[in-house]
């Protein structure tokens, strides 16, 4: 009844799918027994006494607000889909542990406001939203209760959440690309984070950090200008004995003169090196710097390079790592014109080719074994693969 799609590089369950019928039932039963319902202004609003745990609302934000008084009493969970005319009115729930807003844009620049009386809030999330905005100074620690909040879709006030890091249960924190942290206050308790992206690498030249003991998750970016600070980068990685993700961006309105120092591509200064799973490198890499299997950590299941102009055709050695699940190259990744595959990659499955001077992919037999999902894009990649994989050539077969 409940079938795998898609698994993450490290084994989890990413994406299932159910029959209709048994989706049908299952919003059936919910609705039943005032567990969960959906609001749409396609559907209309159906007036009700019945109060739901978890609400979803479809563009009608209006109508809805008719009926917030008998809802907010008992609804845990609120996700907000499309128009809103009154988007601030979420913080009238005074019981919800989750809210995320998703693609909400609104005429003009509104900011939110009452968030922090949402004290029992445990997940606060946006995603793809316009003309949002949200001053941070309100996210304090009156929420003693927040683990996640995601703010990377919309425009803050105040980027360095001063008041956020008094929160001593938040596991997860997202900020966009653009409004990277800049400061982590020393006397913070971040012994619970587990993920944190972005913060600038200007905030890593620091004597001292904060307790990052647990963090799992780093995403580093640049600032924006020519000559990113990158010194304080090996000081915190020493200070992150757990970390199993590493996402290191320079800006991307500089790639043509940001190169990011060897030190940083291969963070051997890391106490967990050897057990990091997932890398990210976007940023061109320095003349003379070549990509070795030795130096890569050697249980790395997830790797993406972006802009890294390599002089030197990455595929043989990446062909070396053992672990490696998912491999995606993006960009100017090699200045050559043709990669070849002569042997290795004995647990791919999954590759992505967004490659913009290649233009000849040549694949040994036996090369790629496991191979499941491939995706290249543009025409001008000609692809020369073994029999058992010449699917591959005809056909896209990366899920969406």
């Amino acid at each position: 009844m409940v079938q795998e799609v898609v698994r993450s590089p490290n084994g989890l369950i990413k994406y299932f799918k159910v029959h209709d019928l048994i989706r049908e039932l299952a919003l059936k039963l919910a609705r039943e027994k005032k567990f969960h319902t959906v609001f749409s202004k396609a559907k209309g609003v159906h007036q009700s006494d019945s109060a739901y745990r978890r609400v979803l609302l479809e563009s009608c934000g209006t109508q809805f607000m008719n009926y917030i008084d008998k809802m907010s009493q008992k609804t845990h969970s609120l996700i907000w889909f499309g128009q809103a005319n009154n988007l601030s009115k979420f913080a009238e729930f005074r019981l919800l542990t989750v809210v995320e807003i998703v693609n909400v844009k609104m005429s003009r620049t509104t900011e939110l406001k009452g968030i922090d009386r949402l004290i029992h809030l445990k997940y606060l999330g946006f995603k793809d939203c316009q003309y949002i905005s949200i001053d941070c100074r309100c996210l304090s620690g009156r929420m003693k209760n927040l683990e996640t909040l995601d703010l990377r879709s919309i425009e803050m006030i105040g980027w360095d959440l001063p008041n956020i890091w008094t929160i001593g249960t938040l596991r997860h924190v997202h900020v966009g690309v653009h409004g990277a942290i800049r400061k982590l206050p020393l006397k913070a308790n971040l012994s619970n984070l587990q993920t944190l992206k972005w913060l600038e690498t200007t905030a890593c030249r620091r004597s001292q950090f904060p307790n990052l003991d647990n963090l799992l998750k780093l995403g580093l970016t640049t600032l924006g200008d020519n000559d990113p600070k990158w010194d304080g980068v090996p000081h915190l990685l020493k200070n992150l004995p757990n970390l199993v993700s590493l996402h290191i961006r320079a800006n991307m309105l500089t790639y043509n003169d940001v190169c990011i120092p060897e030190k940083i591509i291969y963070p051997r200064e890391l106490p967990n090196y050897c057990n990091l799973k997932t890398l990210v490198l976007q940023g061109g890499w320095a003349q003379g710097v070549t990509l070795e299997e030795r130096w890569l950590p050697p249980h790395l299941v997830k790797l993406k390079l972006e802009e890294s102009r390599l002089w030197e055709d990455p595929m043989p050695e990446l062909g070396k790592l053992k672990s490696l699940n998912k491999l995606e190259l993006h960009g100017s990744v090699y200045i050559g014109e043709q990669m070849n595959c002569p042997e290795g990659f004995p647990a791919l499955q999954t590759l992505v080719l967004k490659v913009e001077r290649v233009k000849v992919l040549t694949v040994g037999n036996g090369v790629m074994p496991k191979l499941k999902y491939f995706k290249k894009f543009g025409y001008n990649l000609r692809l020369s693969m073994p029999r058992e994989l010449k699917h591959f050539e005809r056909y896209n077969v990366l899920p969406s």
